[in-house]
């Protein structure tokens, strides 16, 4: 199986489970006596767009830099957008970061690098291919982010899902018929089991999450929040897989860690205030 083969699948399969978020959504509103934000079609179109752009070109940009570069390089370059949505953060609202965010930018930053080894490692020459294509895999998901909280405050965030990832899955549809074929698709039985579980613990619920969690803090605490995804990683291997934590990689997950509680108490610290 091709990684064409693990990104179209995953994308289409996961489109009955966006719907089924959305209208589980929308009933949720209905029980609460409240209106469901109706979109416009331009918001609609954006939706669209962004899925297209980050989980179309951006998934596929991902999984080709997979058979250029070691996998622990990948993921570190591609933890760069948090730094990314910062600064397009700071560009659209014309304003400084504060010194907390900045530093727990930098600090986490350095916490993915111990924690994906990625400091360690010498790459040839012939990788810088593979890094150009994961940044900008890293450029798609800070612009998902962006968008996500642009447009979650005109579309509940199951309806912005459900649009952008529907537009992905028919593009991956499309794509995979014309250049793979649907029907030299060979899929196993246990295959297909690990595939479901993807698909609805690795892609419909996390980015339902992520979209809410946006709608709600923004997109620059959204994406240093998922710089714990790193160091939960390496924790579930340790404790899944018996797989050792070197000293480094502790040390890593803690300055993640650590940065973002700190961070999350400043900010519930000043709403406080407030």
């Amino acid at each position: 199986m091709t990684y064409h083969d693990v990104a179209a699948i995953r994308s289409v399969l996961a489109i009955p489970g966006f719907i089924l978020v959305a209208v589980i959504s929308a009933q949720r509103f209905k029980g609460k006596n409240k209106v469901s934000p109706k979109p416009t079609a331009f918001h609609l179109a954006a939706a669209g767009l962004a899925g297209l752009w980050c989980y179309y070109f951006g998934a596929l940009a991902n999984f080709y830099a997979l058979t250029l570069i070691q996998a622990n390089v990948e993921r570190a370059l591609l933890f760069s957008y948090p730094a990314m949505v910062v600064i397009f953060s700071a560009i659209t609202n014309r304003a400084m970061p504060s010194r907390s965010t900045m530093l727990a930018l930098a600090t986490t930053s350095l916490g993915v690098l111990l924690v994906t080894g990625a400091a360690d490692a010498k790459l040839p020459s012939d990788q810088w291919q593979g890094i150009f294509w994961v940044l900008f895999c890293s450029v798609t998901i800070a612009c998902y982010f962006m968008a996500n909280g642009a447009l979650t405050r005109s579309m509940s965030s199951a309806t912005f899902t459900l649009t952008a990832m529907t537009a992905a899955g028919i593009a991956f549809f499309i794509h995979h018929g014309l250049i793979m074929g649907w029907l030299n698709v060979d899929l196993p039985g246990n295959a297909l089991w690990i595939m479901l579980g993807l698909v609805v613990f690795a892609t419909v619920l996390p980015l339902f999450c992520v979209a809410e969690g946006i709608r709600r803090i923004g997109a620059s605490r959204g994406a240093l929040l998922s710089t714990v995804g790193p160091p939960a990683t390496a924790l579930m291997a340790y404790l899944l897989y018996d797989e050792r934590l070197s000293f480094f990689q502790l040390l890593g997950t803690a300055l993640v860690v650590l940065s973002v509680a700190l961070l999350e108490w400043r900010f519930a610290y000043q709403r406080a205030k407030s």
